[in-house]
């Protein structure tokens, strides 16, 4: 998925999952539990548009679209996916360090995207540019 970040061709600014998430959480402590209730119809849409889009896209496009909405947009802008094969995820990090703060984020990623995605995602294998000189 070349250019145009994990959203790719179809060229989407959604919020991310964790954004829907805390305004559900904070909906449900708020005071104003009867205004912000009218938001819920708002969620249900935004998960049915985004459910429609990644059924029509193609696999490694739907992955690279749920990418994008669970990694968050600060995360989706320093990572590419590079493939989605046989319930392998891989993604490109800018380096090492990246790679080890990620890899806790692992368990939560994996229950978002199977949530989202048609195919299962069975593993996130995040790949470090490689070294100069390295064959």
């Amino acid at each position: 998925m070349a250019g145009g970040g994990p959203l790719g061709c179809y060229n989407l600014k959604l919020p991310t999952l964790h954004k829907m998430q805390w305004l559900y959480a904070r909906r449900e402590t708020s005071d104003n539990w009867q205004r912000e209730a009218s938001m819920e119809p708002a969620r249900a849409g935004f998960h049915k548009i985004v459910a429609d889009i990644l059924r029509r896209a193609p696999a490694e496009d739907a992955a690279g679209i749920a990418w994008g909405l669970v990694c968050g947009q600060p995360v989706a802008d320093k990572t590419e996916v590079l493939e989605f094969h046989e319930g392998v995820l891989r993604v490109r990090v800018p380096d090492e360090a990246w790679r080890a703060n990620l890899a806790g984020f692992v368990p939560r990623y994996l229950e978002l995207l199977n949530t989202m995605l048609s195919k299962k995602v069975e593993k996130i294998e995040f790949v470090p540019p490689q070294k100069k000189g390295a064959a």
